[in-house]
């Protein structure tokens, strides 16, 4: 295998969409603040010194949505709209993206699953339901294995955490995925990274690509670079996949069947979306697994009436 196509595959790995519903942002942006988000956002300043920025919409029982790696808010566009009508919904930016604080010491999975925690009991709420997106939904696991009492329901969309890697693969993986490589990586790349992301690139997905060159001249760009590659390191640091039948949680298992992504094809094109998908709902012991068709990694930006309708039906139910 190539540096360049190793290079192409890493960066594909577990990548989400920045996606906004704001014009296009128009070649640059001088701070990540500048970034358009489709809702009004509050920032909470939690105990070790994080600024983490969230929104908070709606009434009734909490859902907490967590991005997957290199996402943001906006990425949750096509979701949050469904789910307010009935839920209260809390958005946030992880530390190291969109417009959360980028100076952290370290990433680990467990940080950020405190993060998320800490955010909670900031705002007031026992429990809630945590769906995540790819690295979200690894963070959730380990949420539900560190903090099960805040916790009433997990959903997973293209769960990272069901995929494991041999130590040389996530050899490979450091080895590629730096900020140094983050930094240099052509726009031809990122377009391509981020349509493998999905079955049928929309037009609306567009502004995903936009935001991530743009982002490119942000004044603290160096720390959203040093926090990808040390996500990337933090999901190969903090496995979850042997400890999920440890977690009773109710939990809905989301996969589009055309996901590109999951499972790596250059390191595991042995195995398909769906054999990845069954291996950890087989370990969970309380899931329900739906296979969407016509849809990539992104399942819940591709096919959102159906994702949101699965959604619902299974926070609805009890």
């Amino acid at each position: 295998m190539t540096n360049k196509r190793i290079i192409s595959a890493i960066l594909g790995i577990l990548v989400v969409a920045f996606v906004t519903n704001a014009r296009v942002l128009q070649a640059q942006v001088t701070q990540f603040s500048d970034l358009n988000y489709p809702y009004s956002v509050q920032y909470q300043q939690l105990e070790e010194g994080q600024k983490v920025a969230y929104v908070d919409i709606g009434e009734g029982e909490a859902i907490i949505l967590i991005h997957g790696l290199g996402s943001y808010i906006p990425a949750w566009k096509r979701t949050i709209p469904a789910l307010t009508e009935k839920y209260r919904v809390i958005a946030l930016d992880l530390p190291g993206f969109g417009k959360s604080t980028k100076d952290v010491d370290a990433y680990s999975i467990s940080f950020f699953a405190k993060t998320v925690a800490d955010l909670q009991d900031s705002l007031g709420i026992e429990k809630a339901t945590w769906a995540g997106h790819s690295m979200g939904s690894q963070i959730a696991l380990r949420a539900a294995l560190d903090y099960p009492d805040k916790i009433s329901k997990l959903v997973l969309l293209a769960p990272a955490g069901f995929e494991t890697f041999t130590e040389q693969e996530g050899a490979m993986m450091r080895n590629f995925v730096t900020p140094r490589s983050i930094k240099a990586t052509p726009d031809s790349l990122i377009r391509q990274t981020f349509r493998a992301t999905f079955f049928d690139f929309p037009k609306e997905a567009q502004f995903m690509i936009e935001d991530r060159v743009a982002i490119r001249s942000a004044e603290n760009f160096d720390g959203y670079a040093r926090a990808y590659a040390e996500s990337v390191q933090a999901m190969l640091d903090g496995p979850v996949f042997e400890e999920l039948s440890d977690i009773d949680k109710q939990a809905l298992i989301i996969f589009g069947k055309q996901d590109m992504l999951i499972p790596n094809r250059q390191f595991h094109g042995n195995l398909s979306t769906e054999k990845v998908a069954e291996s950890g709902h087989k370990q969970l012991p309380n899931s329900q697994l739906k296979m969407i068709d016509k849809a990539g990694h992104f399942v819940h930006f591709e096919q959102p009436e159906i994702v949101n309708t699965e959604i619902l039906n299974f926070l609805n139910s009890k």
